[in-house]
């Protein structure tokens, strides 16, 4: 029997395929939503950081593909193990843009092409991900590509998603220009108790199950063992639930969240 028959669950709601629509709106979801909807009216850039796991790109994905498509221009790039000409030709295919071998043609019609769709009064938001990867050469192409009419203006939103680790390479001289201008920052600080709580009978709610199925108690035990990361709580949660049909156990405890954990680091 699959745990989520022997529980009453229409599936497993602790996944990372759960509609962005049913994200949970935890502080850390809705301090990134309100930064970014700021982000994409005023344009400019914004740097949003947290460790592995802790959500950030599901916020983001929430947030940014709710948008109208026939106002925005939205590209999404992870690939950042990447040369500046690789981005650029990234890009620049991203946009539609004939082929180039040369970065100064790329360069050139992709800041065409972005100021064109802006005077369209289409806003294109550039987002790169796992932006910790980034070497530094492709990071300084950022200031140049940003400065739009005389750097009197600007015609895009970027937004940089990464680990904390980004901080240290935007310390270095080379990239002051580019640092300076970064005019949205946050970093994630992960779930509360409280929040882990909400979080969990929120998932059930949403699978018509009981919110019962948990101690008050496991709640402490899963925050202490989430370590911050969405991602293994979800894992923690979903052995819970297999170990807890194996045990008949109703509701999930700490002795079997325990027992989970211990699993699920294997």
């Amino acid at each position: 029997m699959e745990f989520t028959t022997y529980y009453g669950m229409d599936y497993n709601p602790f996944t990372k395929e759960i509609s962005s629509n049913n994200l949970f709106e935890s502080n850390d979801y809705l301090q990134m939503k309100n930064r970014i909807n700021f982000l994409i009216e005023n344009r400019g850039i914004g740097l949003f950081m947290g460790d592995p796991g802790m959500g950030k790109t599901s916020s983001l994905r929430s947030v940014i593909y709710g948008l109208d498509k026939s106002r925005y221009k939205i590209i999404y790039i992870c690939m950042t193990t990447i040369t500046p000409l690789d981005f650029y030709k990234t890009l620049n295919d991203a946009l539609g843009l004939e082929d180039n071998s040369r970065k100064a043609v790329l360069f050139k019609q992709i800041q065409e092409e972005i100021a064109k769709l802006y005077k369209d009064h289409i806003n294109v938001i550039i987002v790169i991900d796992e932006v910790q990867f980034l070497s530094k050469k492709v990071l300084q192409e950022f200031t140049m590509l940003m400065n739009f009419a005389f750097d009197s203006e600007d015609y895009c939103t970027l937004i940089l998603v990464g680990q904390p680790i980004i901080e240290k390479t935007l310390r270095a001289k080379a990239l002051e220009p580019f640092r300076q201008r970064i005019n949205m920052h946050y970093t994630l600080t992960g779930f509360t108790v409280d929040e882990v709580k909400k979080y969990v009978e929120d998932r059930l709610e949403l699978v018509h199950c009981s919110k019962e199925l948990f101690t008050p108690e496991s709640y402490h035990t899963l925050h202490s063992l989430m370590q911050g990361s969405t991602r293994v709580l979800n894992a923690i949660i979903t052995k819970s639930l297999i170990i807890g049909m194996n045990h008949e156990c109703r509701p999930i405890n700490t002795d079997v969240i325990m027992e989970a954990n211990e699993e699920a680091r294997v």
